[in-house]
């Protein structure tokens, strides 16, 4: 009984001791499996929050706390940097300018010694009066220290949104036709009311909206473009498909079906 006690005390100070580290030594059983994922789950969160809060006040300090001597960050630019680079750049916004941002849909996957997040930032600005709205994904790796959780690989993604809808160069009938990529791959364009629909072989109908001139964008599908191509007579003579900057170019069918 005596031995069974001490074990019972030697735990509860190995469990203390872990606890006041900041979580760097693994937890006994009474706080392992849900409890440790939820607990970890919530104090990131609150991390990230303040993290993100510090922003717009070019608040250094806080990110000097959480951010571990090695991170790696990604910006929504594609940009690498370190802890230094990153925290040289942060100042806060120019007069004329205020924001926040609110992280949502948090979700932990919490490993014990280190933990992966994931969320959404719903950012507010207003730059001289205007008011701008964006959302990014952030993913983020947390490795647990002595001193507490720290921040050791960030990267954002900018959540692409739908443009404005415009006015098209030419009247929606003049766009209408067949276009291919190839022998075998062919697709229609048809005026519906106000929109275009494109349509492949077997494939569902895709709405065009005009964007501006000859740019046309599909609603819910932001990464995409359809550019249509003229002759120098003013023909349409095409269309360019743009995703991340590269073009797959549709040419024109004449009227009896064959290339132009």
């Amino acid at each position: 009984m005596i031995g069974l006690w001490r074990a019972v005390i030697s735990g509860l100070l190995v469990l203390l001791v872990a606890t006041s580290a900041g979580g760097a030594i693994a937890a006994g059983p009474a706080v392992t499996g849900a409890a440790r994922s939820a607990t970890t789950s919530a104090t990131l969160e609150r991390a990230t929050q303040s993290l993100v809060d510090a922003l717009a006040p070019g608040e250094r300090a806080v990110w000097e706390r959480y951010a571990d001597p090695s991170l790696t960050y990604v910006t929504e630019d594609n940009e690498v940097k370190s802890r230094a680079q990153l925290l040289d750049e942060m100042k806060p916004l120019p007069a004329g300018s205020s924001g926040w941002i609110v992280v949502q849909e948090f979700r932990c996957t919490d490993f014990g010694s280190f933990a992966v997040t994931t969320y959404l930032m719903d950012e507010h600005e207003t730059i001289e009066g205007h008011e701008l709205h964006a959302r990014y994904r952030g993913s983020d790796t947390w490795r647990a220290t002595a001193q507490g959780w720290r921040l050791v690989a960030a990267q954002l993604y900018a959540i692409p949104q739908d443009p404005p809808r415009g006015a098209a160069t030419s009247a929606l009938a003049d766009y209408a036709g067949t276009y291919t990529l190839s022998a075998s791959t062919r697709q229609t364009i048809r005026q519906d009311g106000d929109h275009l629909l494109a349509q492949r072989s077997g494939r569902a109908a895709q709405q065009l909206l005009p964007e501006s001139g000859d740019v046309f964008f599909t609603p819910g599908h932001p990464r995409t473009r359809r550019i249509f191509l003229r002759a120098p007579d003013g023909r349409v003579v095409g269309f360019a498909d743009r995703r991340e900057g590269t073009d797959l170019v549709w040419t024109r069918a004449a009227a009896d079906g064959s290339a132009p």
